[in-house]
């Protein structure tokens, strides 16, 4: 009898042996992955990225570190001459006529913007949004943050507002009868300067000498314009006759001879015991153009389109207003009110992270561009 062959060994355990086509081979589970490479490419474009951000953050960085206590400077002056991005205290009056509403950031309410009193339009202030929320200032002392105009993103929003619009200007009187007749510069009375020309709109207000108004009001006594009209005569207040200024409802006005001025005329009225009157100046609103403006003798002449021209005492003339457009030079500085160094703490943290990113990615591309540098190994061949 023959013996029986050997039975082939059983081979499914074995590393070696052949797989199937959808069968996994275990020992390519656990072969190392390759490291991912950094190009020349990446890593530029990382080295890129931090150091736009770097340079983006530096003033940041800088007013983070200026401490607590602001800088105490002198006025205009010296906020004009202090650092970029330092923290200041000085007194600054806003004209708040000029006050704007611009939007700097993604906040609701916006920010308010104004111009400082005297410094001609060279240092502005800008406040939060709502004065609700800010804690209120009564002596005129403002702290902040020091910026260039051109640097902040509502530049190009203010240029382009101040261009479209005017806003009026108040001048000294005797100022403006020098001025005429020649346009140019002239000063407000804050001591900005700002454009004339011949298409300017002027508002002059005068106060008449030697008039009154005089309003009497409805009482029980005088319930009518004919019962305070006899009573105004019999005070000797009002002429016999005299014509009916305006009225209302409840009150009648008169215009009266009051030589002596208001006050005069109003203790007559109290002595009458007309305590239902009132005695005010009269004032008068003339509304030219530069042009239709002059002087003559020491008073001012304003021409008026259908009528004749108005003579005005200068020393009648209570107000003179100047439509003009303000300008924002290119030296011209923002106060921020609403910045503080402390609110500025992450900006160290995040300038940190970013440089060492930049130092990690610098060694990167210097390892991609001498390992690109390197020749490849020639393949052997056989002979």
């Amino acid at each position: 009898m023959s013996e029986a062959p050997d039975r082939e060994p059983d081979l499914a355990d074995h590393p070696g042996r052949r797989r199937g086509r959808d069968e996994v081979d275990p020992e390519l589970l656990v072969l190392p992955r390759p490291r991912p490479k950094v190009g020349p490419l990446l890593a530029l474009s990382v080295l890129v990225f931090c150091a736009y951000f770097m340079i983006r953050l530096r003033s940041d960085l800088v007013f983070a570190h200026r401490g607590p206590d602001p800088a105490q400077v002198d006025g205009v002056a010296g906020a004009l001459a202090a650092d970029l991005d330092s923290y200041v205290e000085l007194d600054a009056v806003p004209d708040r006529a000029a006050t704007l509403r611009v939007f700097a950031s993604d906040a609701r309410d916006g920010h308010r913007l104004a111009p400082v009193v005297g410094s001609g339009d060279r240092l502005w202030l800008l406040f939060g949004g709502s004065h609700w929320v800010e804690k209120p200032d009564y002596d005129e002392r403002v702290r902040g943050r020091i910026k260039l105009l051109d640097d902040l993103p509502f530049r190009d929003q203010l240029v382009a507002h101040l261009a479209a619009t005017t806003s009026p200007r108040a001048v000294d009187a005797r100022a403006a009868l020098a001025a005429l007749g020649r346009g140019g510069e002239l000063r407000d009375l804050a001591g900005d300067g700002f454009e004339v020309g011949p298409a300017t709109a002027v508002t002059v207000v005068e106060r008449a000498i030697g008039e009154a108004r005089v309003t009497g009001f409805a009482t029980e006594r005088q319930p009518d314009e004919a019962a305070w009209r006899r009573a105004l005569e019999r005070a000797g207040v009002l002429a016999a006759k005299a014509p009916l200024e305006g009225k209302s409802d409840a009150s009648w006005s008169f215009l009266v001879a009051a030589p002596g001025g208001v006050e005069p005329l109003a203790a007559r009225l109290v002595e009458a015991k007309l305590l239902g009157a009132r005695a005010e100046p009269v004032d008068r609103t003339h509304r030219a153009a530069w042009r239709d403006l002059r002087a003559q003798g020491g008073d001012l002449v304003v021409a008026q389109a259908g009528r004749p021209p108005a003579r005005l005492a200068a020393a009648s003339i209570t107000g003179i207003l100047v439509e003009a457009r303000r300008r924002a030079p290119d030296d011209a500085r923002v106060l921020v009110t609403t910045d503080r160094p402390e609110d500025y703490w992450h900006v160290t943290a995040l300038y940190g992270v970013l440089g060492v990113l930049a130092l990690l990615f610098t060694w990167a591309l210097w390892r991609g561009l001498r390992s690109a540098r390197e020749p490849e190994p020639k393949e052997e061949t056989l002979s």
